[in-house]
């Protein structure tokens, strides 16, 4: 896999899980996966983006499926 994929289907875990979670009000902040959260719209109501989400499972991802081809 390729960085570019892995990073797109990072960032739409980025934003998918926190608002899964409940948003701003929710578990998500409340929790210690709230650490590196970020509200990239300021005016939002419930948006939410997970910086170290993003990268861990962009990360997670490439090692997988590279490990997954040889």
């Amino acid at each position: 896999m390729k960085w570019l994929p892995a990073l797109f289907i990072g960032a739409i875990l980025g934003f998918a899980l926190p608002l899964f979670f409940g948003g701003q009000n929710g578990v998500w902040l409340h929790s210690f996966a709230g650490w590196g959260t970020v509200r990239p719209v300021s005016d939002s109501p419930g948006l939410l983006f997970s910086i170290p989400l993003a990268l861990g499972s962009a990360i997670a991802l490439r090692l997988l499926m590279n490990w997954h081809r040889n």
